[in-house]
């Protein structure tokens, strides 16, 4: 039965399915995953699960409709009756029965489609089909007249990459358009029916867990095949570059369907092409015609394997290049095994390569770009503009571009979408080769500097490999040239002539008709810039021009916008192309840069559900590419992120894992920036997609990550709005989130390795589960309409233009008076900049007389200093803890005096053994008889002098509690970043609120109350563990932003200028020095910081309680108190182990800098002399720069300050108010630095000491915090029993915590039950008494006894710790306990005595011999 009727594709012969009609949204299709269909809905079903690249579309059930389903309650007659028929007629069942009763074969669906498509829908079909592994149709005969087609023109969009070794055994890379590829190819045919699957074997050879070729055994597969007889189809092997690929090199397979004997043509051209012929055969009769074919095959010096079926024998060699292989009953892998070495072994003797391209030159077969008459015309007008690359260079190309598209204005739609579909293959075949190879040049000397700086020896050539890579990557970016590009100069030249429209009369075209070219390239799917990425620009009057000529084509449309955020490289594109069916770059490389829009239709069924006429899909380039993370890039980044988040509805946030942490920092500039536009009202919503999460649970496993991740969100949200003084509580009330269903997980995208490896179905289903996500949001949303689309693109980048935002991580971003106190300085400084010119006009007789002008500079100075300055009030010094006793006096009025007085000992809170002075018990108002009973006894306790007592757990709460509000404290202090945006009282209010609202939450859930004094003494003793670092960090911040200070350190600046005018110097000397006394602070800065990491790196190295793992700190850490033996100090170790190795560390840190201050000098002073030559390397490549291209001194300094930028942190604004339009002569400005910069370096150096090299920097680059980073990320658990803390090196790491060595349990205050004796146990000789092996304890002082040895069952503190039963212990605890024993009893209020009594074998070692005992055990 005819295919094509069956599957209602009659008429599509000429009426033909069309790309766009396909790509449209339907509910039927697009939001549901079929597994079977209705016969008349196979096309469009195999269609769409192709789209989104699901190998699975070949294996699509029909629904069955067979009656007989319907009757399995007839009688046993009836049964016996219906087995009889069943065996008298089986031989009578017609053919005519058996084609109405078999389904279709997935192949004939998949051809019928391919032959009732249109030239855009077959290459969108191919090109979909590639990236599943599947083979693809070369010959294809017509189904009516057998003619054989070559379907070129669906090749052309296909690049394949695959990795090679040299004749050096280095892997190398290879990407080629797929027609251009030279690649050895082995053609398969048969002669005559054969048993065995030669389609079955190819996939053995190629990807044996992938059917490349779709073969009799694969699911789906029926004995009728209509479509394929004759058709051949091609696949590539694609090595590696591992040791186990199959072939070393690309190999073309191709392979013809049906009996070769009844398709000679095909047969005539492949074997002709190939490099290795394979024929699977059973028996040939010596008269066959077939036998005659072979015969020339076997006499041709080409290599020729003949497999028979029928045959048992293993290879056998007839002469060179002549092979026999049989198959029958043999195993398929051994006989895979045996074809591929002799094919390998053919091809390594054969110089012979295919390339598809040259197919087109046989004769009797049509090429389909040949045949079609809008391709062919499109492709001429696409070469004739190619021609222009041969002989013009890129600006010339620009201008010719535009009279030549008025031309091809008044071709039809079809000439113009060929047109540009041909101008961007044959501009990518343009540069595809220098793109790859610089591509590859860049990777390799991307991994060459990345070794060089993990191996810090040789700075000069490292500067050097660098600055190469630099030239690479920009020779990279300008090497790219496509379409995009193109429409971009249209675009520009568009707007150009839009502002000079009042002269329209001298230009040489209607410049009017170019938006209904791009609106035409649009409703056929192609996709337009949104945002020139390279300049950072939205071009708003071309972008509105374009969406009038689309309203004035489709009508005023509702559009919903969906846009796509993502770093680079985590399958942002790849995603979309697979949930639209559409073709954005998808590329691992970073060339086109800047945010793309494209329209998706949706179908008339789905507009009456939702409303909606498209979907505007925004797509944007990656963000924060590794070869481009400059600064520059980083403010791009979060423009590009800011802008495209509020043009959508919806914003996909893509993640590549399940950690969205590098995302976060965009989030804050979003967030802010949202709140920043007052103008411009938005309530935009997000989705997250974790994308590669191997795990299929994660979804549920990821809770608490979820959690976190929102917390983290609302707490950066809550800064920004105080920030901005914007009135939002959580993330949700900018961004309109939902944690629970906005959160997607993503399988890996490819099933196996590439470039092999399909796409994972999971994947696929993924995409379904999550276009379902957008449309549920989108029935939600009313859209917009294309005309408000047009005024929100202009309102937003207004906004965004208006604000002008200094884009840094919200905790970098200066307070609210900064920038104007900035904006002063600046004005200040070309004041003075501009009196100290005028000066000398008046004192020109006195240029000789230095004390005369010395004075008068003086004088001068003074005057216009000090009335400068007066307009602006200085920043005061602070004093936190007299702010913080405000703060508290205003809080509690009625507070006890001595908790608030500057003496008053309130750090005692971080080592007071109980806390039950700072807590009094709620009082019950109904009680039960117990109660009554227990109140009683507890008064006549109060009366001998016993008062109650917090239980062992319920004071750990309250220690985990002060501990866990010291460290978030710490984090937020961090987070205000004080020596950048200074210090404001504001900081003080927002950690005591947050201390405050930790304090209340903490009382909700317990029977007793914390005292005023307990909240007092939390803020206080915090505040005066931050005191030094706030305060040095606001000095920073003083230093470089207070008036009067920042103008005195231009004092010697400005002389020096002074008297440069005054002996009349060029611009250029006075330009040079003032370049040079700007780059003092960024190099000051510079060479601190690089100095604080060589320090760090340093000490780990030699210092001898730092180069190893936080065990060996550790054991530092006890020698040093055994040798100081201060009891306050162990108690901290104790209590809070983390503070305590905080506080060594940066002891360490200042004792080392101090003793080996000269080695530290020497590699400073090292630094700083690599610093200098890269500056005047910068400078002389300016100079040279500027020279070949002819610039100015402005095209100089934008050229030096990129230079630097990689070095320095330093830019054109830092020179912003010094006038230097009248420098001239740039190799004197180059001299003059490379003259003044070393008395600049010289007194940098003469500064540098012990005292100024720690408070010069920020904290979180000094040399004791970075160690402190270090050593922290481990987990800090601590044992339940005797508060070891855990060794694992991993915080929050999956298993039990556990320990080498425990301690006694005493040490934290656990004494036997009913006793105030303190406990001489150690938890693992506890766990291991055999002698009492029925010894229990009371968790947590409870009533509640458990065996030492089952002590998990006491709870989850106790459950997650392995305590292993050994009785080896450590003898330093034990001198500590007998060495301290008197101060513990005082602390812990309890002794050592009775059952715990301090064993007299305890007190017989030394502290020398526990000292040494630690070098043995840790």
């Amino acid at each position: 039965m005819n295919p094509f009727h069956r599957l209602h594709l009659e008429g599509r012969h000429h009426n033909k399915l069309r790309a766009t009609d396909i790509l449209r949204l339907t509910s039927a299709h697009s939001l549901q995953s079929h597994e079977s269909c209705a016969e008349e809905e196979l096309i469009q079903t195999f269609i769409q699960k192709l789209l989104m690249m699901n190998y699975r579309a070949r294996y699509i059930k029909t629904n069955e409709t067979n009656e007989e389903s319907n009757n399995e309650q007839g009688s046993y007659d009836s049964l016996r009756q219906d087995s009889e028929d069943f065996f008298s007629n089986v031989l009578s069942v017609s053919n005519e029965e058996i084609c109405k009763s078999e389904r279709i074969h997935p192949m004939d669906v998949q051809m019928a489609a391919f032959h009732c498509a249109d030239g855009f829908l077959k290459q969108l079909m191919v090109t979909k089909l590639s990236p599943c592994q599947y083979a693809l149709p070369l010959l294809v005969p017509d189904p009516d007249t057998q003619q054989i087609e070559f379907p070129l023109w669906t090749f052309r969009q296909i690049n394949k990459s695959w990795k090679m070794k040299n004749t050096n055994n280095e892997t190398i890379s290879q990407t080629h358009p797929i027609y251009k590829a030279q690649t050895p190819m082995v053609f398969f045919f048969r002669f005559g029916s054969v048993s065995s699957s030669k389609s079955q074997l190819m996939n053995s050879l190629i990807n044996e867990k992938h059917n490349t070729f779709f073969h009799r055994n694969c699911p789906g597969s029926s004995r009728t095949r209509v479509l394929m007889d004759g058709v051949v189809e091609i696949a590539w092997f694609c090595p590696s570059g591992s040791d186990d690929d199959k072939f070393t090199d690309c190999v073309a397979f191709c392979n013809l369907h049906g009996d070769a004997g009844d398709h000679e043509k095909q047969l005539q051209i492949l074997s002709e092409m190939s490099s290795v012929n394979v024929v699977q055969l059973s028996q040939v009769d010596k008269n066959d015609k077939s036998m005659i074919k072979l015969d020339q095959l076997y006499k041709d010096s080409k290599p020729l394997i003949c497999l028979f079926t029928e045959d048992e024998y293993t290879l056998k060699k007839m002469k060179k290049g002549k092979f026999k292989i049989g198959l029958k009953d043999r195993n398929q892998s051994d006989v895979s095994e045996e074809l591929r070495r002799i094919i390998n072994d053919c091809l390594s003797e054969s110089s012979s390569t295919f390339r598809l391209e040259d197919v087109s030159k046989h004769s009797d077969i049509r090429v389909d770009e040949e045949d079609d008459d809008d391709c062919r015309r499109g492709r001429a007008a696409a070469q004739q503009m190619m021609s222009l690359l041969e002989k013009k260079d890129l600006t010339e190309i620009k201008e010719s571009f535009l009279p030549h598209q008025g031309k091809e204005m008044n071709t039809d739609t079809g000439d113009k979408i060929y047109f540009i579909k041909w101008l961007g293959i044959l501009l990518d075949e343009y540069i595809s080769a220098d793109l790859s190879d610089l591509h590859h040049k860049c990777n390799e000397k991307w991994s060459m500097v990345l070794k060089m700086k993990e191996n810090y020896d040789e700075p000069e050539k490292l500067t050097a490999e660098q600055a190469e890579l630099e030239r690479i990557s920009e020779k990279r970016q300008a090497a790219a040239f496509g379409v995009e590009h193109i429409m971009r100069e249209v675009g520009q030249i568009y707007e150009s002539c839009s502002s000079v429209n009042k002269n329209k009369k001298d230009l040489q075209f209607d410049f009017s008709s170019l938006p209904s070219l791009a609106a035409e390239m649009m409703i056929s799917g192609f996709p337009l810039e949104l945002m020139d990425g390279d300049a950072a620009h939205v071009p708003v009057i071309w972008i509105s021009a374009v969406l009038d000529e689309l309203i004035q084509k489709l009508g005023d449309q509702r559009v919903f916008v969906l846009s796509v955020l993502g770093i680079q490289s985590s399958g942002k594109s790849t995603m979309l192309n697979a949930m639209f069916g559409l073709q954005f770059a998808v590329s691992a490389g970073r060339c086109t840069r800047g945010a793309f829009m494209q329209m998706v239709r949706l179908s008339d069924e789905m507009k009456t559900q939702i409303n909606f006429d498209y979907i505007l899909v925004v797509d944007t380039e990656g963000l924060r590419a590794l070869e481009l993370a400059g600064r520059s890039t980083r403010h791009h980044d979060n423009e590009l992120a800011t802008f495209v988040v509020g043009l959508a509805n919806l914003t996909l946030i893509n993640i590549f894992g399940e950690n969205p942490s590098e995302m976060q920092d965009i989030l804050q500039i979003v967030v802010q920036a949202f709140l920043r536009m007052k103008k411009v009202r938005l309530n935009p919503r997000c989705v997250f997609v974790h994308q590669n999460v191997s795990d299929v649970t994660a979804g549920e496993k990821n809770m608490e990550g979820r959690r976190r991740l929102l917390q983290t969100l609302d707490e950066m949200t809550k800064l920004a709005a105080e920030e901005e003084d914007y009135d939002a509580e959580c993330f949700s009330d900018v961004i309109d989130f939902d944690v629970q269903n906005d959160v997607k997980y993503f399988a890996q995208l490819w099933e196996g390795s590439p470039p092999m490896a399909p796409p994972n179905p999971k994947y696929c289903e993924n995409i379904q589960e999550l276009k379902k996500t957008i449309m549920s949001h989108t029935s939600k949303s009313h859209g917009i309409m294309q005309i408000d689309l047009k005024d929100r693109i202009k309102d937003l980048w207004e906004a965004l233009l208006k604000e002008r935002f200094v884009f840094r991580k919200l905790e970098t971003e200066y307070s609210k008076w900064s920038w104007s106190l900035r904006s002063a300085m600046m004005e200040t400084e070309n004041k003075l900049h501009i009196q100290s010119k005028e000066l000398p006009l008046k004192l020109k007789d006195k240029v000789n007389d230095e004390e005369t002008l010395k004075k008068e500079f003086e004088l001068f100075w003074e005057q216009s200093v000090n009335r400068i300055v007066s307009d602006t009030s200085p920043i005061r010094d602070i004093d936190i803890m007299r702010d913080v006793r405000d703060i508290l006096s205003d809080i509690y009025e009625s507070a006890p005096v001595d908790h608030i007085k500057e003496n008053s000992e309130f750090t005692k809170i971080f080592t007071v053994s109980s806390y039950c002075e700072y807590i009094h018990f709620k009082k019950s108002t109904k009680k039960t008889v117990r109660e009554v009973v227990k109140g009683a006894y507890r008064k006549v306790q109060k009366t001998f002098g016993y008062s109650r007592t917090l239980s062992p757990k319920k004071e750990a709460e309250i220690k985990s509690l002060i501990t866990d509000v010291e460290q978030q404290t710490e984090k937020m202090i961090q987070l205000f970043n004080i020596s950048k945006m200074g210090y404001n009282i504001s900081c003080i209010q927002k950690i005591t609120g947050y201390i405050k609202n930790r304090v209340t939450e903490h009382q909700k859930g317990v029977k007793y109350e914390f005292k005023k004094e307990f909240f007092i003494d939390l803020v206080l003793s915090i505040f005066k563990r931050a005191n030094k670092m706030i305060t040095d960090q606001h000095r920073l911040f003083k230093e470089a932003n207070d008036p009067a200070i920042y103008v005195e350190k231009k004092r010697d600046e400005y002389y020096s200028i002074f008297q440069k005018y005054c002996h009349i110097a060029t611009p250029a000397p006075i330009f040079g020095e003032i370049i040079c006394q700007k780059l003092k602070e960024p190099i000051e800065q510079s060479v601190y910081k690089k100095t604080a990491r060589y320090l760090a790196g340093e000490m780990k190295t030699n210092c001898e309680s730092l180069n190893g793992n936080r065990s060996k700190l550790e054991k530092h850490i006890l020698k040093t108190l055994a040798e100081e033996e201060d009891f306050d100090k162990y108690m901290n170790y104790i209590n809070y182990p983390r503070d305590h190795f905080k506080s060594f560390i940066r002891d360490e840190v200042s004792r080392y800098i101090t003793d080996k201050f000269s080695v530290t000098d020497f590699k400073m002073k090292k630094n700083i002399k690599l610093l200098q030559q890269k500056i005047m390397k910068a400078a002389h490549k300016s100079t040279q720069y500027v020279q070949e291209n002819r610039g100015d001194v402005g095209l100089w300094l934008k050229r030096f300050t990129r230079e630097l930028s990689g070095v320095l942190i330093f830019s054109e604004k830092d020179l912003s108010g010094v006038k230097h339009d009248d420098v001239d002569d740039l190799k004197l400005l180059e001299d003059v630095i490379r003259d003044k910069l070393p008395a600049i370096i010289s007194d940098i150096i003469s500064r540098f000491n012990t005292k100024t090299f720690p408070v010069k920097l920020d904290s979180k680059f000094r040399p004791d915090e970075l160690l402190i980073e270090h050593f922290s990320q481990c987990c800090w658990v601590q044992c339940p029993f005797c508060k070891t803390v855990c060794t694992n090196s991993i915080e929050n790491h999956h298993g039990d915590h556990s320990v080498a060595f425990h301690r006694s349990i005493g040490l934290n205050g656990i004494c036997y039950h009913n006793t105030s004796n303190l406990s001489t146990h150690i938890c693992t000789s506890a766990v291991a008494n055999r002698t009492h092996p029925n010894e229990d304890f009371h968790p947590n002082a409870s009533d509640y006894k458990v065996l030492c040895r089952e002590y998990r069952r006491a709870g989850e503190d106790y459950a997650n710790w392995s305590i292993t039963p050994d009785l080896s212990e450590l003898p330093y605890w034990k001198w500590f306990v007998c060495r301290f024993q008197k101060d513990l009893e005082k602390y812990h209020k309890k002794t050592f005595e009775g059952e715990g009594e301090i064993p007299d074998e305890w007190r017989k070692y030394s502290k020398q011999e526990v000292i040494e005992s630690l070098d043995k055990y840790m």
